[in-house]
């Protein structure tokens, strides 16, 4: 069972299900074995919605949703979690990498990051990781996500490539943070409406 949530009352399981093997019809007829991510929602006391929400591959054999590793709150926006690990268990989406081991330009292997938000998985990755490692690495064939490696309060990625015999970690850091600070002078006199600056003579509006 899924403990409560102090902030929304209650945890809700999601379900990612992938089809590496899903082929998209193309515009010319024929069809195209792309690969294809299922994200089933629960709500409430609702079982899970239907249709899912679907996010389809673009390389052609690429088997993209091979491999679906939940990150937990990536980039702290407050949609995956407010713990210290994270298994697709939230009132909204975490954020999710997908693995397509056998895509990217010669087929060494791509992993994507999708955001979650309220209502799901936003539809196009914010970022794609595109494999390190040269020829068959089938980088994003395992991948492992919702955990602090190094403690610093964000998760971070582990993404397997067993056609090069390696692993790599990605470790999610802040990238910018913002410190704002509002200082009102004790004698501020909102009818002046000029001052002199100190070493100047000229008159300042504001």
């Amino acid at each position: 069972g899924a403990d409560p949530d102090p902030r929304a009352g209650c945890r809700q399981d999601d379900v990612l299900v992938g089809a590496p093997l899903y082929m998209a019809r193309q515009p010319d007829g024929q069809h195209s074995e792309v690969g294809r991510l299922y994200l089933y929602l629960r709500r409430g006391q609702w079982p899970l919605t239907r249709p899912p929400q679907t996010l389809t591959g673009t390389h052609p054999y690429g088997r993209f949703a091979a491999a679906i590793a939940s990150l937990g709150d990536l980039d702290k926006d407050g949609y995956g979690g407010w713990g210290t690990w994270w298994v697709l268990t939230s009132p909204v989406s975490p954020d999710v990498a997908v693995g397509a081991p056998l895509g990217g330009d010669g087929g060494s292997g791509q992993v994507f990051i999708f955001r979650g938000q309220s209502e799901g998985l936003m539809p196009v990755p914010t970022q794609r990781l595109d494999s390190p490692f040269p020829g068959p690495a089938a980088f994003g064939f395992a991948l492992r996500g919702a955990t602090d490696l190094d403690g610093n309060g964000y998760p971070d990625l582990l993404v397997g490539a067993y056609g090069a015999a390696k692993v790599t970690v990605y470790r999610g850091q802040p990238v910018v943070v913002a410190r704002t600070q509002l200082l009102v002078p004790d004698g501020l006199n909102p009818k002046l409406l000029a001052c002199v600056l100190p070493g100047s003579g000229p008159g300042v509006s504001w």
